[in-house]
Order: structure tokens, then C-alpha cells, then sequence
């Protein structure tokens, strides 16, 4: 009995860090690409703001299927909001 409790516990939090790993690396290349965006061709802003958006996508995979609900719904949100600043940072450079 106690080694399924200690099974699970490990299980749920092995999720909760490859979940709060991949969100990391999600900031990171956000701010990465946004730190690009001011260089003359978007290339690199446009990798960083792809790979941010890629490991949201992963962390959010991730939690589904580690039945992290608490880190589902975060990654939902970090997602929009990471797509609210990419397109914020985005017109404001094209329009500049």
C-alpha cells in the first residue's frame, strides 16, 4: 500500500517538473525572441517566438498526459498570454 502512495506522489511531481521545466523554457526563448526583434532581419526573433510556442505546446501536452489538471490550466494561460505578447511585439516592430 505504501509503495503505490509513494508511486503516485513521485509520479505527480516528476509531471509537475517537466511541466514547470518546459514553461521555464518557454520565458526563456520568449525573451530571447523579443531581445532579437530588434535586429534588422526577423530570422532570430521568429526562431525564438517559434521555440516559445513550442514548448508550450510540449508543457501543455506534458500535463495532459501526466493528468496535471492545475498545470494544464496554467499552461493554457501562459500560452495565450505568450501569444498576446508575440503579437504585441510583433505589430509594434512592423509598425516602428
Amino acid at each position: 500500500m505504501h509503495i503505490s502512495i509513494i508511486t503516485s506522489i513521485a509520479g505527480i511531481s516528476g509531471g509537475w517538473q517537466s511541466v514547470g521545466g518546459q514553461l521555464l523554457a518557454s520565458g526563456v526563448c520568449l525573451a530571447s525572441g523579443h531581445q532579437d526583434s530588434g535586429s534588422r532581419p526577423g530570422i532570430g526573433a521568429a526562431f525564438g517566438f517559434f521555440m516559445a510556442s513550442a514548448f508550450g505546446i510540449s508543457a501543455l501536452a506534458t500535463a495532459i498526459w501526466t493528468k496535471v489538471w492545475v498545470g494544464v490550466a496554467a499552461c493554457v494561460v501562459a500560452l495565450c498570454f505568450e501569444g498576446w505578447l508575440i503579437l504585441r511585439w510583433w505589430n509594434r516592430r512592423t509598425s516602428a
